[in-house]
């Protein structure tokens, strides 16, 4: 990777989740966002869109509840993209290197959100004064903190390079590895049960069970077809004046 890439990577990655605080929550620092886009920059789409598709599976359930600080989805996607793209060790070195980063910058997230409740508090000083152009300049100053928190964890460890993070990767004993892979392949579960959770409804359930079977036994809709029949019906369900129709 050149110095541009790094850059270029490191800012989408910082702006992405800029836009959750400034413009609203647009999902683009998810993993099936941050993960093709990452392999665009670096000129290998497929396997940027592979990863991406596989890690948002991974993190489906990591999402900020409260004041909860889940594993940095958005660090995780693109530093490991771009290490399974340079360092050619496809999906499985990519997924790797995406989960342990991912938890590892979580504390990135939590040191940005501890600093903020001082920018918190000038804001309460410039609320007393009436002075709205304090306000908005404390408020941007914590966006910006934000920013940084991915920013910069993201252009260090590209920075470093493929050689250096797979240097650090083959320190770690193997078990702990074979552990790390393990828990991903559960947090794909748990990603689906949390959805689950929520859709685990009389009026829903059978439709997840219509989907399955579909899935399962009529090989040749495929997930595209599944999906197309999903719309359909979720838009019969959502536009219908009469809900006791379904």
């Amino acid at each position: 990777m050149n110095a541009g890439q790094i850059f270029l990577i490191s800012f989408i990655t910082g702006f992405a989740y800029l836009t959750r605080r400034a413009c609203g929550d647009m999902q683009l620092e998810r993993p099936i966002v941050l993960g093709p886009l990452t392999g665009l920059i670096l000129g290998d789409f497929a396997t940027g869109l592979a990863l991406g598709g596989t890690l948002e599976l991974i993190f489906m359930g990591a999402q900020a509840i409260g004041g909860s600080v889940p594993s940095n989805t958005a660090i995780g996607s693109t530093v490991g993209t771009a290490i399974a793209i340079t360092s050619g060790t496809g999906v499985e070195g990519g997924i790797a290197v995406a989960v342990t980063v991912a938890v590892a910058c979580s504390s990135f997230e939590m040191l940005a959100k501890t600093f903020c409740s001082f920018f918190a508090h000038w804001a309460d000083g410039y609320a007393e004064k009436g002075n709205w152009k304090g306000i908005n300049l404390s408020v941007w100053m914590g966006n910006l903190l934000h920013f940084l928190a991915d920013f910069l964890p993201t252009f260090i460890a590209l920075s470093l390079g493929a050689e250096a993070l797979s240097s650090m990767m083959a320190s770690i004993n193997p078990s702990i590895l074979a552990g790390i892979k393990a828990v991903g392949t559960l947090l794909t579960a748990l990603g689906f049960g949390l959805l689950l959770n929520n859709l685990a409804t009389k009026k829903f359930m059978p439709f997840f069970f219509m989907g399955f079977a579909l899935a399962a036994y009529v090989g040749s809709f495929g997930t595209m077809g599944i999906a197309f029949i999903g719309t359909a019906i979720a838009a019969f369900y959502a536009f219908s004046k009469d809900e006791e129709v379904l």
